[in-house]
């Protein structure tokens, strides 16, 4: 079901940033960011738990991994920047952000490819809040380049 493959990506790339997230909170020491990424990787999780239940999924149940080989890519690849180039929390919100804009652009495909009322709705109920936390990381993003 094109819907079900939809939604199961959306919960991959989901997985990846709330899993980004936490790896990232372990390489800052800056309360604000702590804070941010904190409330970031939660939202994240709430988006997964939102899509598990709107395709009836038992909460355990593993989606392919529950994350996606770019995912892990893109963290190992920030570790070594961050190892090479020092700035860890540049490095890190650089690259979360980019995290978020790979989710909300599959977000957005998603509402226009799933055919399900229903699931449609779930996305469009966390639009709003993917917005918020993409635009959040592009201004500390343009604030940490400035």
């Amino acid at each position: 079901m094109k819907n079900e493959s939809s939604v199961k990506a959306l919960i991959q790339i989901a997985n990846d940033g709330a899993t980004f997230y936490v790896h990232a909170l372990k390489h800052v020491d800056d309360p604000h960011l702590r804070r941010v990424f904190t409330e970031m990787g939660q939202h994240k999780r709430e988006l997964v738990a939102s899509l598990r239940h709107a395709l009836q999924m038992d909460e355990d149940a593993a989606v392919e991994g529950d994350g996606t080989v770019a995912g892990t890519f893109r963290r190992a690849y920030t570790d070594l920047l961050a190892m090479l180039g020092g700035h860890d929390a540049k490095v890190y919100v650089s690259q979360l952000e980019d995290t978020e804009d790979r989710l909300l652009d599959r977000l957005r495909e998603a509402i226009e490819e799933i055919d399900d009322p229903k699931v449609v709705a779930v996305l469009q109920s966390h639009l709003p809040q993917i917005v918020a936390c993409h635009d959040e990381m592009r201004t500390l993003k343009a604030r940490m380049t400035a």
